[in-house]
């Protein structure tokens, strides 16, 4: 009989797989499986012997997740590209610091990865409860879009949030 340990950390194994394997295909296009079945496998095997769990998104909170984010990333889109059609458009390029609410390192570590895909920003790095962000336009509201991208993602991450 199999240890309830030894079964959680299997169970652990095959959830870190998943989520490995739909990262690979996404930013892979699908492709390049020869390197990217070792390296899924590299990758769970090293994120169960550091004993992290999987995330166990919030089913109830990814659909307003998702279309938040798709329709913040097609607005993104949108702007990269009058951006390019009119070069004149005025920008006032800043670095700016944005104070982490959530304790989640999940939150935290995805917040940081997604800002990239928001209009007008990147993530620099995280410090304590700040994070250095890159915008475009200092003037445009860029504040309001990570913040509820932040606390969308507490809702989707963080088992017991639903706001």
């Amino acid at each position: 009989m199999m240890e309830v340990g030894s079964a959680r950390r299997w169970l652990d194994g095959l959830g870190w797989m998943v989520i490995y394997a739909l990262v690979w295909a996404l930013f892979s296009e699908g492709g390049g499986w020869s390197l990217g079945v070792p390296t899924i496998l590299l990758a769970a095997g090293l994120s169960v012997w550091l004993g992290l769990r999987p995330w166990h998104p919030s089913l109830r909170a990814l659909p307003g997740f998702v279309g938040f984010f798709l329709g913040r990333m097609a607005a993104g889109a949108w702007d990269v590209a009058v951006r390019a059609v009119h070069p004149r458009r005025p920008l006032q390029p800043a670095w700016l610091d944005y104070p982490i609410a959530s304790p989640s390192p999940q939150v935290r570590l995805v917040l940081s990865a997604l800002v990239g895909l928001l209009p007008g920003t990147l993530a620099s790095r995280v410090e304590g409860d700040q994070m250095r962000v890159h915008v475009l336009d200092e003037r445009q509201p860029w504040k309001p879009t990570v913040s509820e991208l932040e606390q969308r993602l507490e809702q989707l991450l963080v088992p017991g949030r639903s706001h």
